[in-house]
């Protein structure tokens, strides 16, 4: 059985102890009316159904549409946070009646360096945008208690940053250690682009996080950070972040099971900690239970994803596909029709069914990385190598086999919809919904493995599969990409809807507020 390092062990006992959140004085706290929140949570589940984001990213988005909104409205950066505090308490992304009116005065000061930067008028509209993005991120971080998350990945950090490595040190060191640093935050807190990207303006701008010496002449820093967004881009666009995602990832499971255990009861972190025979047996424990549950996961993500795509892309389609086969055949074919809407749930569905549950060695594999997360050694790691070059020969021969590829799959299916007589508009139509939602089942599939540690060998099936489905996931996440920008629905809630919308609410608080303040006159 493993010795563990006694430091390390402490180090983890002592981030899953409950920090006791300051008594806030009933005076001070923002109250928001049930009534209001009711409206408010109705609003927001209608809206996130025709945006199709992860649970832990909902928050992060609320605050970027808030944003968007009350800059265009407000100015004054203490108001806007204000506003902020009161619509996430509203939507219930924050607890009512527990958060300190100053929270609204710490989340101007972040709205401040936005608006400071943007009076410089430096970068595009991208680079706005980005911004944008990254002051979302820094507020959602302030608006809750990150410390614990903080010293799980600092952690894993400090165990991998020099064991994962590059072949032959075919890169430079400060990028191999900023790849891993990313590859941690992706892994054990599920940062998207825009949360990573903040930590790393927080690691490349020490002087961003100190908005006093520079809002009142903000020009250095604006110009300054147009620099540190494509610094930033880079890393996270970088050719291999694929590769040490791979690499960190099975003790990133590890970890994430063990800070499970240890939050069964965190009082006895520290004993469990100290008895491999005990932690083993949570660990095993809370890793079954993890794997079962990533199924419900997988079933509720197939019908946000069903619900999603008929909402947003689905029912576009159809709507054009009746009258453009009315216009040019003067009939509907109805087997064509009741196929294309018909088989997109039929597919998700059935990829769900096939996922399979990991085998046995998985466990080990994740009791196998505590170990070596906690000895006194550390993990072995894990080497990256980098593909090798091919000569222009090579390279051409592979291109055409690639586009080979594209000409079979798309060949096959459109021969398959011909026996069936399709006509080409519902083709296109069914095309269309294959790419899209193999892409999106594809990516529940990865999200329903997020605690396998024990990826399966490759072989001829799997190699026959991917023969005739990479063009498809291609084609599917270049549409989904494309259409994501011009998705109606969502101009539609947050153009025509949300702003009268968030305007009736607050004047349905006032007017509670006001009747409050008469029938207390009364007594």
């Amino acid at each position: 059985m493993a010795d563990y390092a006694p430091a390390k062990t402490s180090v983890l006992a002592k981030a899953v102890q409950p920090i006791t959140p300051p008594e806030v004085p009933e005076s001070s706290r923002v109250n928001v009316h049930a009534a209001v929140s009711r409206f408010s949570v109705l609003y927001e589940r209608i809206r996130n159904a025709v945006d199709y984001k992860d649970d832990h990213l909902l928050r992060k988005a609320a605050i970027n549409r808030i944003l968007k909104r009350q800059l265009a409205l407000e100015s004054d950066p203490t108001i806007i946070g204000g506003h902020l505090i009161r619509e996430l308490i509203a939507a219930r992304y924050l607890p009512n009646g527990q958060v300190h009116e100053e929270m609204g005065e710490k989340v101007g000061i972040v709205i401040k360096k936005y608006l400071a930067c943007r009076r410089v008028n430096a970068g595009s509209e991208a680079y706005a945008e980005w911004l944008l993005g990254i002051i979302s991120a820094e507020l959602e971080e302030l608006l809750d208690d990150h410390s614990e998350s903080k010293a799980f990945v600092n952690f894993l950090f400090e165990q991998l940053c020099e064991r994962i490595t590059v072949r032959d040190n075919l890169l430079d060191d400060t990028d191999r250690r900023l790849q891993v640093y990313v590859a941690c935050h992706r892994l054990l807190e599920k940062a998207d682009d825009e949360m990573v990207g903040f930590k790393l303006v927080r690691a490349f701008q020490a002087e961003w996080m100190k908005p006093e010496n520079w809002t009142d002449s903000p020009t250095e820093m604006a110009l300054t950070m147009v620099e540190t967004e494509k610094r930033v881009r880079d890393v996270l666009m970088h050719r291999l972040s694929s590769k040490f995602l791979s690499a960190v990832k099975p003790w990133s499971i590890s970890l994430n099971i063990l800070r499970a255990a240890l939050h069964e009861d965190p009082p006895k972190a520290a004993a469990l900690l100290a008895d491999p025979v005990k932690l083993h047996a949570a660990v095993e424990r809370i890793a079954d239970r993890r794997i079962k549950d990533s199924k419900t996961k997988l079933r509720r993500g197939t019908i946000r994803a069903i619900i999603y795509l008929f909402i947003t892309k689905m029912l576009i389609a159809l709507i054009l596909e009746v009258p453009a086969e009315r216009l040019i055949y003067g009939i509907i074919h109805q087997i064509p029709l009741a196929i294309n809407v018909f088989f997109p749930p039929v597919l998700m569905l059935f990829v769900g069914v096939l996922i399979r549950p990991p085998a046995k060695e998985n466990i080990e594999r994740i009791k196998r990385g505590v170990d070596e997360l906690l000895s006194p050694e550390g993990p072995k790691g894990r080497e990256v190598r980098i593909a090798r070059k091919r000569g222009w020969l090579g390279t051409l021969l592979f291109t055409f086999a690639y586009l080979f590829t594209f000409l079979v799959s798309f060949g096959f299916v459109y021969l398959f919809l011909m026996a069936l007589q399709f006509t080409w508009v519902s083709s296109v139509i069914f095309i269309f919904f294959l790419c899209v939602v193999s892409f999106f089942a594809f990516r529940l599939r990865i999200s329903s493995r997020e605690f396998v540690a024990v990826e399966r060998p490759d072989n001829i099936g799997t190699i026959i599969a991917d023969f005739f489905s990479l063009p498809v996931l291609r084609v599917g996440r270049l549409l989904s990409e494309t259409l994501s920008r011009f998705n109606v629905f969502i101009f539609f809630f947050d153009f025509i809807i949300e702003a009268p919308f968030k305007i009736f609410l607050n004047l349905l608080e006032e007017w509670s507020a006001f009747m409050k303040e008469k029938k207390e006159q009364l007594q």
